[in-house]
């Protein structure tokens, strides 16, 4: 029964889609070419609703062209009447997110994968939207920001998935950078960059003790972020020199300490040979000023070769 009612509809649209074609080509239609097409797409957008409804709610597929043959005759519509700007195209990409939403609606658990593509075509239809009334920088934070969206509800969803929070922050803290363009100078938006991007291991390491690794990127992206604060001050370079690479050693060095501290629960005992090392080099740094990188690595290098002698004369057998 359902095929006779989809071959009778699909016989009337054929019709009337010839008859329209056959009318505009004779020139019955001069002057009404934009309002033709309206109705034509209309029609199929009407045709497609009336095959979804007989094929069954559940076959969603048939809102794709119904719903797009809609956008189609609906953007041609504010066209002809003179409405300008990107929003135009808006209803186009909406007419593709919606049946996903259907999908998913119909049965959330086997197809929550359609939510993706219709959040993606959700987000690029806003964007559309307000591409003419905000700046750019706000609609780059925006589309980064809906990237980093699903990461986050698939950890809210199941918190042992800790790995999520990672793509979800860095994709939060790229969104701001364009937004923070617009209020910051150069040099406290990359040390802001820094510390945001510090954040999401941060909290990784926070949400389970097991995750320590995640505490060395905090520490050293966070390290940065405070050495280039420290590098913008108005002192000059000669005497700011020490100061900004003992910060910056100091940093790395606090950072392997507080993993060493955690030796008790966590295989960190090895941490201590990194932050002693790291904490010298800060002394040196600062002690030596500009003239630090000249003799701070060949030290470390000597102090690395040093303890590897020691190491291999320690375990080695005795005759």
């Amino acid at each position: 029964m359902k095929v006779k009612n989809l071959n009778l509809v699909w016989g009337i649209a054929l019709i009337v889609a010839g008859c329209l074609f056959l009318a505009q080509n004779l020139g019955f239609l001069p002057f009404l070419t934009s309002l033709a097409w309206v109705v034509f797409f209309a029609g199929l957008s009407l045709v497609f609703f009336a095959c979804y409804f007989l094929a069954g709610l559940r076959q969603w597929g048939w809102l794709f062209p119904a719903l797009i043959f809609g956008a189609l005759a609906l953007t041609i519509g504010m066209s002809s009447i003179g409405l300008k700007g990107s929003f135009v195209g808006a209803p186009i990409l909406a007419s593709v997110a919606i049946p996903f939403y259907v999908a998913f609606a119909l049965d959330t658990k086997r197809n929550w994968w359609a939510l993706i593509p219709a959040w993606v075509m959700s987000v690029i239809t806003t964007v559309t939207y307000i591409a003419d009334f905000v700046p750019g920088e706000m609609i780059g934070a925006l589309i980064l920001f809906a990237i980093g969206v699903p990461f986050l509800v698939v950890y809210l969803i199941d918190r042992t998935r800790w790995w999520a929070l990672i793509p979800a922050g860095v994709m939060f803290v790229v969104g701001l950078i364009p937004l923070l363009t617009l209020r910051f100078s150069g040099d406290i938006v990359g040390s802001l960059i820094m510390f945001l991007f510090a954040l999401p291991f941060g909290v990784v390491f926070l949400a389970s003790p097991r995750n320590w690794w995640a505490l060395i990127p905090a520490g050293v992206m966070a390290t940065i972020g405070l050495v280039i604060l420290v590098a913008s001050g108005r002192e000059t370079a000669v005497s700011r020199a020490g100061l900004i690479s003992g910060v910056l050693f100091f940093g790395f060095a606090l950072t392997f300490f507080a993993l060493w501290m955690m030796r008790g629960s966590q295989p960190t005992d090895w941490a201590k040979w990194p932050a002693g090392i790291l904490a010298i080099m800060g002394v040196l740094s600062i002690g030596l000023g500009v003239v630090s990188l000249s003799y701070v690595w060949p030290v470390v290098i000597i102090i690395a070769g040093a303890f590897l002698l020691y190491q291999a004369l320690r375990n080695r057998p005795t005759a």
